[in-house]
């Protein structure tokens, strides 16, 4: 009993490994074709904990006699680690020559301080990878930094399993123990599972210290609480018939509240198809709004218990129809904007701080009112290029404020025009009208370093006033 079972009983193949089985001949075949030559798209397995993401990838690997190369929660996953780690086990095979398997565990759990620039990395490493890669995740959606991991691999989802699939696993286990189980006690264990069946042998391994296995021993561990994915609480929020229903679904999501705010936001129109109701839950959403901003402004952070009730139970309770059925619930299209336009809200940013600096003004003043102008006066190539070179902008710059790419033509001949003014402007001021030769640097280098100036002291040299 010194093992966890969960070591103990890991699948030694692929015949142990229970529910998902077309998930299984997916991975199969996407490793075939890896094993022949044709590189495949990165994988990104998603699902609730426990349902065999991880466990698969390492029978993947055992399958195709691939070095599996890992980097989980556990470890740090800095920009740096992941490029000089990872990105070096991803360009190489293994000693034996066979390929190695770049697995990403939990990036859904990137975190922005100890895991900065981690999302980039992981992204380059997806790109330019020689090696198969696999990324696992709990939830892919209701997480920023995932917008990203989405559009770079291909997206598998992997389903809660099937408690009576448990139960025959369990059963099967306990008999290779020699233990002795009361059948309704362990199909109670594998109800109560919600799927998760890395939990569920945990659980059991604890009660089968207190041998036989009974139901009352499964019902002194009482129900394990878990997470729900977005999708099932947004349906739930908004069908929600009782505040405390309503309640219990936004406990169980590991949305935090703003995110959530946004889920609802985007799908109040999607799930209320009648005019009334849609007018209401936008009603309460915008008081549970108002409350959030005096969070903000205030800092004072019991309104939340206001704003988080009325964003939940006031828009859903706020409806006069029913809606049922199926309903295509989206991630937040506010979100997913800002995410494909950070380069440039970035761009405009470092722009107003270096125009800024000279016009002795703020970033946010010459975005706001100074921008515009100095749009309209790129639009004349020659302005262009004196600006460009008083301002020794970049390529990506002179293309925003030209209003066009930074591969354009146009751009490349105002960005060298530019640095050839800058150049001459350097060199004038030097009094040179040629470029420096390799005597002048070379005399330059040689020259004897000036004396320190000396401090003058205190009222030396100072012209009196009385």
């Amino acid at each position: 009993m010194a093992d966890l079972w969960t070591d103990r009983f890991f699948p030694k193949d692929f015949s142990e490994f229970i529910g998902n089985q077309d998930i299984v001949e997916r991975l199969r075949n996407w490793g075939e074709k890896w094993e022949a030559g044709n590189p495949q798209k990165p994988l990104l397995l998603f699902g609730a904990p426990g349902t065999g993401k991880t466990c698969l990838a390492v029978l993947i690997a055992q399958y195709f006699g691939w070095q599996i190369f890992e980097l989980n929660a556990s470890d740090a996953r800095t920009k740096d680690i992941i490029e000089r780690v990872a990105g070096a086990a991803s360009q190489g095979s293994s000693f034996s020559g066979k390929k190695r398997l770049i697995l990403l565990d939990e990036v859904d759990g990137l975190q922005g301080n100890s895991d900065r620039g981690g999302v980039a990395a992981i992204n380059k490493v997806i790109k330019q990878s020689k090696n198969p890669v696999l990324l696992t995740a709990n939830e892919v959606y209701g997480n920023q930094k995932m917008t990203a991991f989405r559009s770079s691999c291909d997206l598998i989802q992997f389903r809660k399993i099937n408690y009576l699939s448990i139960a025959k696993r369990l059963r099967e286990l306990l008999e290779k123990e020699k233990l002795e189980f009361d059948p309704e006690a362990v199909k109670l264990l594998a109800q109560n599972s919600a799927g998760d069946f890395r939990s569920t042998l945990i659980d059991l391994q604890t009660i089968s210290l207190s041998d036989p296995i009974t139901k009352e021993a499964v019902e002194s561990l009482g129900y394990r609480e878990r997470q729900q994915d977005v999708f099932k609480t947004m349906g739930q929020i908004l069908k929600g018939n009782s505040v405390k229903e309503i309640r219990q679904s936004r406990f169980k999501s590991d949305l935090d509240s703003r995110m959530l705010f946004n889920w609802i936001e985007e799908n109040i129109p999607r799930h209320f198809t009648e005019g009334e109701d849609t007018a209401n839950a936008f009603e309460r959403l915008s008081r549970a709004d108002i409350f959030n901003g005096r969070i903000r402004r205030r800092q004072h952070y019991g309104f939340l218990r206001y704003s988080s009730e009325l964003m939940t139970s006031g828009v859903s309770l706020s409806r006069k129809h029913e809606y049922s059925g199926w309903i295509q619930y989206q991630f937040p299209s506010l979100l997913r904007k800002l995410g494909s336009s950070k380069g440039l809200r970035n761009l405009r940013k470092e722009l107003g701080q270096k125009v800024g600096l000279l016009t002795h003004s703020s970033s946010r003043a010459f975005q706001a009112y100074d921008l515009p102008f100095l749009q309209v006066v790129f639009s004349k190539k020659d302005k262009a290029i004196a600006l460009s070179a008083a301002l020794d902008l970049s390529e990506p710059e002179i293309a925003f404020l030209c209003k066009t790419k930074p591969t354009t033509k146009k751009v490349k001949t105002i960005f060298e025009k530019a640095q050839g003014l800058r150049q001459k402007d350097f060199l004038e001021r030097r009094g040179k009208s040629q470029p420096l030769e390799e005597k002048d640097l070379k005399a330059i280098e040689e020259s004897p370093k000036e004396e320190p100036v000396q401090e003058e002291k205190p009222g030396e040299n100072q012209t009196r006033l009385f």
